[in-house]
């Protein structure tokens, strides 16, 4: 057929250029051929390169890519691939040009067939057998020889074309049709006070998001017992700052992470004002009192998040909670046990309980009540606190009480 299809249709036709493009590859559809930039592999010296592949498609009426029946070659721009060991790989190669693009000619062919059961020449099944035949042999030498090089440029650009701290693509918002709703974060600047099991959670959630900046205040170190309410596993932590092991570790998905190895004290609070919002998660009634009173008295929008933990008959009962987000909230709930600023009883999880799914489910709902303010996610009540049980598995709210 003639080719009218561009590259998204492309791909939404056939799950396998799909696949190409959502792992990051820089995969792309002109005139009628397929084309993957930026692949590595080693010329006859062993210096990592980065060439292109082109291949013929053969397409039906729909759109769906046919079997390449008869056609086993692809085109390559680049020089001859090579083995670490300085041979050339083991794969036909010719010169013999196709003209792509006006600015745009692939030089040179390469000829690879599989074989059946009987060791006799087959023709690919699918295109997937065919492409990824190719990508194998071309890419290993390079992959071996340079760990860190990587066939996955289309991420890069879409970084790029994103414009926001995220190192990788948000692609699950674009596909779902979320990018005004994704965008309402961009430009925000958040402060987290108290990186324990629920603040490390909310790190975890909000480093996924397009804000700026997100910065970290907590004086501690990583002890045993810290490892365990943290997400993910992050190597060699002990004695080390909490709050640089996190901006370490979270660096790997995003930049605008600030580390600072602070109490937030009378102080020091002023370095709040910056910010668009803050979540409180420190386990220190007179602490919480100082920032959540100074936060709300400045206008600046804050959620504070608690936990708890008993024995009662038939094992243990835990509470999450959080309350914000404005003066009109600390109002309603200071000195209760909705905002409580008292010095922390001891209880069960001030015995170092392991329940990290509680700190996970503390810091989602704080989340969750932070996308409210920004207009994320709706809202229909102006509760000021909102629990959750785990004897009842039931929620609990500042409206539903009155």
């Amino acid at each position: 057929m003639e080719c009218a299809l561009g590259f998204p249709q492309l791909a939404n036709r056939n799950p396998f250029i799909k696949d190409l493009d959502e792992q990051g590859f820089d995969v792309d559809f002109i005139n009628g051929l397929l084309v993957i930039y930026g692949l590595p592999y080693l010329d006859s010296a062993g210096e990592l390169q980065h060439g292109d592949l082109v291949s013929k498609v053969n397409l039906a009426d729909d759109g769906l890519i046919k079997p390449p029946t008869g056609d086993h070659q692809v085109w390559f721009r680049g020089v001859r691939p090579h083995y670490r060991a300085g041979q050339p790989i083991a794969i036909g190669f010719a010169q013999n040009l196709l003209p792509v693009a006006p600015t745009f000619d692939a030089p040179h062919s390469f000829s690879f067939k599989l074989k059946d059961d009987r060791g006799n020449p087959r023709d690919y099944s699918t295109i997937e057998e065919k492409i990824q035949a190719y990508l194998d042999r071309l890419m290993a030498p390079a992959l071996e020889a340079y760990p860190s090089a990587t066939p996955h440029r289309g991420l890069e650009k879409k970084v790029q074309a994103q414009n926001s701290p995220l190192l990788f693509p948000d692609t699950s918002s674009a596909n779902y049709g979320f990018n005004d709703y994704a965008g309402m974060l961009r430009g925000k600047q958040v402060a987290i006070i108290g990186l324990g099991g629920t603040g490390s959670y909310i790190l975890d959630f909000i480093a996924r998001t397009h804000l700026e900046q997100i910065a970290l205040f907590d004086d501690d170190k990583v002890h045993m017992h810290t490892i365990f309410r943290m997400p993910g596993f992050i190597p060699r932590p002990f004695g080390k700052k909490k709050v640089d092991v996190l901006a370490q570790y979270y660096g790997q998905w995003r930049r605008g992470i600030e580390p600072v190895a602070d109490r937030v004290t009378e102080k020091n609070i002023d370095r709040l004002s910056m910010f668009d919002f803050v979540f409180v998660s420190v386990d220190k009634g007179p602490s919480r009192r100082l920032i959540v009173d100074w936060l709300s008295s400045k206008g600046i929008p804050f959620v504070d998040c608690g936990m708890g933990l008993t024995r009662v008959v038939g094992g243990l009962n835990g509470i999450v909670r959080v309350t914000g987000v404005d003066r009109q909230a600390f109002e309603r709930t200071i000195n209760t046990a909705y905002l409580p600023t008292a010095e922390t009883k001891e209880d069960e999880y001030r015995k170092q309980g392991q329940i990290a799914e509680l700190n996970a489910l503390n810091a989602a709902l704080a989340v969750v009540r932070f996308k409210q303010y920004f207009g994320l996610f709706a809202r229909e009540d102006d509760s000021s606190w909102y629990t959750w049980e785990t004897a009842s598995f039931s929620f609990d709210s500042e409206s539903a009480s009155r």
